[in-house]
């Protein structure tokens, strides 16, 4: 069993060793939206300043102060090659090659030269590269090579001894290979085979440069060989093969580097004595593995063509990332370089780097046992310790000793008062005393007394007291006890203290407690007990933002994470110098959101902690930077009226008309060419704070107000400081209704017409009286009218009364009709009942009389009369106005519409009628055919709207 853990154990730790390469270099990626080119960039050429000059698929693709232009020929012809030569821009393309100049206006212009060939077909050839050599420039084609003399301006093509698949500069001569032929050598215009080459006849060679010592490094589809200019020798270089079944494209040297571009797997870079440095392909950043060219800027970094985009990569930057070649370490928390070993705390464990003699770090491998969110790694007296999730622990020879059992090890610090041997450590639970043991290793003590709960953050201020951020609840100042075992008095830090709001954020800067609450930083005044606003560094910040962090950097300097800037500060009591600013976004980092740290490993080196790995500041580089000072120039605004005219403003303080509101600024930077500038700006007038860091070169502010404006923009340059603030003041002017001349004249018509009105408010008063008697005769006629609608409404009221009490007695009186006619129609019928039964013995003239009676009760006219009045009154004269409507209604069908209007049933109309039901229906049907009323209208719902 113990072996088998032990296998386990050793395949584990096995299994999370990897070696990274001992480099990192910053890439920085031109995406095809960005440069609104074509995807594939054949070649590059440099102005050797500002200026970055690319074959592209659309044309000639341009890169200037941080700002793409596309030159396009007709067709949009594919270009192949460019050079900068002689403060010429030389472009070859489909059957055609020349110069590109600038005209009068600063536009480029392209001259073509192969025009000026006594035989200017070309044959369907294509100019894949272009080169200087002895004062003459040359044009290479798969079929031929052609030269252009620059003092004779002639254009001629030289004898070659058949197709050529390359041509290369290197140490000083021209080199060639023909197809399935040795290789050849420049000289005067012709072609000399290189003696020693023929090897070369199955081979097919893609690119030559030379190496110190007059060495020439050829690599073909086969090899890499070495040439001394008698003898090819094999060039033995780490993971040669590899490179070389990668197929090898193009190959270039800067000081310092040899690189290699493949087809396959991106780039191969070594140094001089052919050690790899690192191979740079799509898993660490480049946008696409097959390279197509390379080009070596003035300050040797390298720019890089692809089958897929333009990406340029700085060798020399003082930022160095660590997060592709890790694999997946996960997020780092903690770090410490102990015995030129880097140590790592991510939320995943505990790894170790070794470091190399250049300061870069490779072969990482897993802490056994440390799996696992790691809070701090820190070096106490010769000796590693780290805060775990499970406890705490010392590091000796790459193995954990456990020293604390309290779990979650968030922070561990010295005591600073004096005569205390003791560290302090804020854990998930408790607060916990560390001494030495025996051995001199620092292990839990006790825990103390009087408080218990996790805390975050843990700082001490000069008066002994102990300051913790609970994880949630906010600040807390303990104050122990003499014996340090016990904490005598807890105070939480809220309102009460001068804190707007709840806050666990705790730092400390210099001697002061400091924390940080929205934009505002806190200092603590031990005399008044109260959280006071820190303004001292505020003049540095330029982004708006919560404090995330404050951290020591080395002796009086100091770590401030803000917003989305981190800088460096130098304080010495209450001077404060801002030595270096660094933008995450420059180097598309992330840090962990609420564990923003960064680590000093040394006196240069500074660990910027990520969610993805880490990276590595060296300040040393950053003092030395061989960068210029970069600049920023505005160029001339564009203003656009609303009617869409646009008016160029190339000087400063231009008066614009109110009508061209719309104002678009452009600008541009000195920054070397691939360094990616990053700018703020601000239209004072407008806007009281700088917008945010961005790398666009251009804004737009729509329909500004007229008045005085000053647009200022600003960039960041190597050293991390910001430079020089460009400006450009302008002011758009008031409409004609809102200058000052008409404001002086608005001024001239108030004060005429306030004497105007001196002058006849004497005879408005003889009106005054007037005007009362008109208004007390309006107010009588007002108060008289007042009453009649007063009476109106009374008559009105009475008369509504009246209505009612009608509708009322209608509804009554109807009712009475329906119970009256349904008795005597139960008792007509009954008699006729009581005839069937007793025939002769109730005599026929005593039925007919009885019968006539019930008949006359039934059919009662008065009644009717008495119910047409009330009806009458209670709706308005309805018959009236329905037989004037309908003049061909009988009596009957009057008296229907009647009990329809009161929406009465066909059973309950039934009774009064003295018909049946269906009788009733039958009317209703009648009625219809005399009103002529479709099939589709509502007889009931006609009649209720009269």
């Amino acid at each position: 069993m113990r072996r088998f853990l032990a296998f386990l154990l050793v395949a584990l730790v096995a299994d999370f060793s990897t070696g990274i390469a001992q480099v990192s270099y910053q890439v920085s990626n031109y995406r095809v939206n960005e440069s609104r080119a074509g995807n594939q960039n054949w070649d590059i050429a440099s102005d050797g300043s500002q200026q970055i000059f690319v074959a592209n698929n659309y044309g000639l693709l341009v890169l200037e102060n941080s700002n793409f232009s596309l030159h396009e020929l007709p067709g949009r012809t594919i270009f192949r090659s460019v050079a900068y030569i002689n403060e010429k821009i030389f472009t070859g393309s489909f059957e055609d090659f020349g110069f590109w100049e600038e005209d009068e206006s600063g536009e480029l212009r392209y001259h073509s030269l192969a025009t000026r060939l006594e035989n200017p077909d070309l044959n369907n050839d294509e100019i894949w590269k272009i080169i200087e050599h002895q004062g003459k420039v040359y044009f290479h084609s798969f079929g031929t090579v052609y030269g252009y003399d620059p003092e004779t301006e002639d254009v001629y093509r030289l004898p070659t001894p058949g197709s050529m698949m390359f041509l290369n500069p290197a140490g000083g001569k021209v080199y060639t290979q023909a197809i399935q032929g040795p290789m050849y050598r420049l000289q005067d215009d012709a072609f000399i085979p290189v003696e020693g080459s023929n090897f070369l006849q199955d081979e097919e060679v893609k690119s030559v440069i030379s190496l110190p010592d007059s060495l020439l490094l050829i690599g073909t589809s086969k090899g890499l060989y070495r040439y001394d200019g008698d003898t090819f020798t094999s060039w033995q270089a780490e993971n040669k093969e590899e490179v070389v079944r990668n197929n090898i494209n193009t190959m270039i040297r800067t000081e310092d580097k040899i690189i290699i571009g493949t087809i396959l797997n991106g780039l191969y870079i070594y140094d001089l004595n052919f050690q790899l440095l690192k191979n740079l392909n799509t898993q660490n950043r480049l946008q696409n593995n097959t390279i197509l060219s390379l080009e070596v800027d003035p300050f040797q970094n390298l720019w890089v063509g692809m089958d897929k985009g333009l990406d340029y990569i700085a060798f020399d930057t003082p930022v160095h990332s660590y997060r592709e070649e890790l694999e997946d370490i996960g997020s780092v928390y903690a770090a410490a370089l102990f015995n030129s070993e880097l140590y790592i705390g991510t939320n995943q464990g505990i790894y170790w780097f070794k470091q190399d003699e250049n300061g870069n770090f490779y072969d990482k491998e897993l802490v056994p046992g440390s799996q696992g969110q790691v809070w701090f790694i820190k070096e106490f007296d010769g000796k590693l310790y780290s805060g775990l999730n499970d406890g705490t622990y010392v590091i000796e020879n790459k193995q954990l000793q456990k020293i604390g059992m309290v779990h979650g090890g968030y922070n561990l610090k010295a005591y600073p008062k004096e005569n205390q041997d003791l560290l302090l450590q804020s854990t998930y639970s408790d607060l916990v005393a560390y001494q030495k043991n025996e051995s001199g290793i620092w292990e839990q003590a006790y825990p103390l007394s009087g408080f218990q709960s996790p805390a975050r953050f843990l700082e001490f201020d000069h008066m002994g007291n102990i300051w913790l951020g609970h994880t949630v609840k906010g600040l807390f100042r303990l104050q122990p006890n003499i014996q340090l075992n016990k904490i005598d008095q807890v105070t939480e830090m809220g309102s009460n203290y001068g804190l707007p709001q709840s806050t666990n954020k705790l730092f400390k800067l210099d001697t002061r407690i400091m924390t940080s609450i929205g934009d505002t930083l806190y200092q603590w005044n031990a005399i008044d007990e109260q959280f006071v606003p820190y303004t001292g560094l505020d003049e540095y910040f330029t982004e708006k933002g919560s404090v995330a962090n404050i951290s020591p950097a080395g002796q009086e300097q100091y770590w401030v994470i803000k917003g989305e800037e981190i800088n460096l500060f130098e304080i010495y009591f209450n001077s404060i110098q801002l030595r270096y600013r660094l933008l995450p976004q420059m180097y598309d980092f992330k840090l962990i959101e609420g564990y923003e740290k960064i680590i000093p490993l040394n006196q240069n080196l500074h660990l910027i902690c990520l969610d993805d790995g880490f990276a590595i500041l060296n300040m040393d580089m950053v003092e030395r930077s061989k960068y210029p000072v970069p600049s920023v120039d505005i160029q001339p605004a564009v203003a656009t009226s609303s009617q869409g005219e646009i008016t160029m403003v190339k000087a400063p303080d231009t008066e614009l008309s109110y009508r061209d509101n719309t104002v678009e600024f452009n600008w541009s930077t000195s920054q070397v060419a691939g360094n990616r500038a990053f700018f703020q700006y601000k239209l004072e007038g407008l806007e009281t704070e700088w917008n945010s860091w961005t790398t666009d070169t251009q804004t737009r502010y729509l329909r500004l107000p007229p008045g005085g404006y000053t647009f200022s923009v600003r960039s960041i340059g190597p050293n991390g400081l910001v430079t020089e603030t460009a400006s450009f003041p302008f002011s758009i002017n008031p409409p004609w209704y809102s200058s000052t001349q008409m404001f002086i004249l608005y001024v001239v018509l108030f004060i005429s017409l306030v004497l105007m009105g001196r002058f006849y408010i004497s005879r408005k008063r003889w009106k005054e009286l007037g005007k009362d008697l008109e208004e007390k005769h309006r107010k009588m006629v007002r108060d008289r009218e007042k009453a009649e609608k007063k009476i109106i409404k009374l008559n009105n009221e009475k008369l509504q009364e009246k209505i009612e009490h009608r509708s009322a007695q209608l509804a009554s009186n109807t009712m009475a009709m329906m119970r009256k006619n349904n008795l005597l129609n139960t008792i007509q019928q009954e008699l006729e009942k009581q005839k069937e039964d007793l025939g002769d013995q109730l005599p026929d003239k005593y039925y007919k009389k009885l019968n006539k009676l019930i008949e006359d009760g039934i059919e009662d006219e008065h009644e009717w009369e008495i119910f047409e009045q009330l009806y009458n009154e209670a709706h308005g004269d309805f018959f009236k106005r329905l037989k004037e409507t309908y003049p061909q209604l009988t009596p009957s069908d009057l008296r229907l519409c009647a009990y329809l209007r009161m929406n009465l049933s066909s059973k309950e109309i039934a009774p009064l009628l003295n018909i049946s039901v269906r009788g009733v229906e039958e009317r209703r049907y009648r009625l219809r055919k005399r009103l002529d009323l479709s099939t589709d209208t509502n007889l009931t719902e006609l009649i209720m709207t009269f």
